[in-house]
């Protein structure tokens, strides 16, 4: 009967240490404020550097101008009708020295990085008639796609917000995320990762004026 009894609470400590050492953390979820998922969640950023997926190195644009596609990438919910930016020309060079870098896992935008929002705030107020802005979102390589979409339309988000508080018209200020998918610096480092961490500003330029001429 004893070694009966001594068997059973053998066992009973030994599912109680396995269940134990199974324990996982919970998983944090992310309520997308202003959009139109809101009622859904989304999984927090892994744990340990997700790396599975390399960095992907983007074209020079840091002059000219470039073309806006309109798609599923353009945020919606409370924000303005972004096919009005389809088809036309942005400016990346303009506000390319007042790009906003964000610290690790944070979409609240720094005093030091602030006022770098506000020059865009000023420059953009100053423009004429038939401009718009593009606030693009971006995070460093590690965590999942899914979370760091979403963390880079909060910082988006954020940009656009100081912009609005600085006077710009709400409804000329459109925001994307591209999370880790296009990092300004490919590598696998602190150094890359903090220049990846970002909110861009794009000027979008007014449409072209499409004009037809009767010739005999």
């Amino acid at each position: 009967m004893k070694t009966s009894t001594l068997l059973t609470l053998a066992a009973a400590s030994l599912f109680a240490i396995t269940m134990t050492g199974c324990k996982q953390t919970p998983i944090r979820t992310t309520v997308l404020p202003n959009h139109s998922d809101a009622g859904t969640s989304l999984a927090s950023k892994s744990a340990t550097p997700d790396l599975s997926t390399p960095p992907i190195a983007t074209a020079g644009a840091t002059d000219g101008t470039t073309s806006v596609a309109g798609g599923t990438d353009l945020l919606k919910g409370g924000l303005p009708d972004d096919s009005t930016l389809d088809g036309r020309d942005t400016d990346r060079s303009l506000f390319a020295n007042e790009t906003v870098y964000f610290e690790y896992d944070h979409s609240n935008v720094r005093g030091s990085e602030g006022s770098k929002a506000d020059q865009v705030a000023g420059a953009f107020r100053a423009k004429g008639a038939g401009f718009d802005l593009l606030i693009e979102g971006h995070c460093d390589e590690r965590g999942t796609e899914e979370y760091n979409r979403s963390l880079g339309e909060r910082r988006a988000l954020a940009l656009r917000e100081l912009l609005v508080k600085s006077g710009v018209d709400a409804s000329h200020v459109f925001t994307r995320s591209f999370g880790k998918d296009q990092p300004a610096i490919p590598g696998h480092d602190e150094a890359a990762w903090s220049k990846n961490r970002r909110g861009e500003f794009i000027l979008v330029l007014p449409r072209k004026l499409i004009t037809t001429q009767n010739t005999k």
